[in-house]
């Protein structure tokens, strides 16, 4: 994979997914969709396994740096590295599982494996933040409505990676990327 190109892509989509995120919430539910992970599932399913996971980790770091949780009694915002970045593996880690049994260069495919990916990614960062508050940490947190708003981003981060894959896919060879599906057995004569 081409690092570089990779960067580039990565800024526009967090850029995306900093300044649309709240424009594109349905309505007062919290749900909102992903560019980053549709991203990262385009990457979980063209690149080679390491090269996925690293993209999974500098995606998720990024996205710990944007991502602000509230503390309690309105004093302020905190950032926390690590969450995104071990719920993206995870994410990263459950596409690789499956994507052997899709078709890779398929739009429908990559938006059910963003749908899945992004629900593990989900329950992660539910898990990881609801033992931080029930510990003592004084971060503003609601798990059931995180809970809701993380089935409803996964749903709406599927059918956006979906449409994603559109553009994606034929800029894979920019990326560094395979641009045809391999064949498993060889050519037929």
């Amino acid at each position: 994979m081409n690092w570089l190109a990779f960067a580039a892509v990565a800024w526009v989509f967090l850029g995306l997914e900093k300044g649309l995120r709240d424009a594109l919430e349905l309505g007062s539910t919290g749900a909102s969709p992903s560019f980053v992970f549709g991203l990262l599932t385009f990457i979980a399913i063209s690149a080679q396994s390491t090269t996925a996971l690293w993209a999974a980790i500098a995606l998720g770091l990024a996205m710990d740096l944007v991502f602000n949780v509230p503390l309690q009694g309105g004093a302020g915002t905190v950032n926390i590295p690590g969450p995104h970045a071990l719920a993206y593996v995870l994410g990263t880690q459950f596409i690789l599982s499956l994507r052997g049994v899709m078709v890779r260069r398929n739009p429908l495919s990559m938006g059910f494996l963003a749908l899945v990916g992004f629900l593990v990614c989900s329950a992660t960062l539910l898990a990881i933040f609801t033992t931080k508050a029930t510990l003592g940490v004084p971060i503003e947190w609601d798990a059931t409505r995180k809970l809701l708003e993380g089935l409803g981003s996964s749903l709406y981060t599927g059918v956006l990676a979906t449409l994603l894959g559109l553009v994606l896919i034929p800029l894979a060879p920019f990326l560094g990327l395979p641009s045809h599906q391999q064949r498993r057995f060889g050519r037929r004569a």
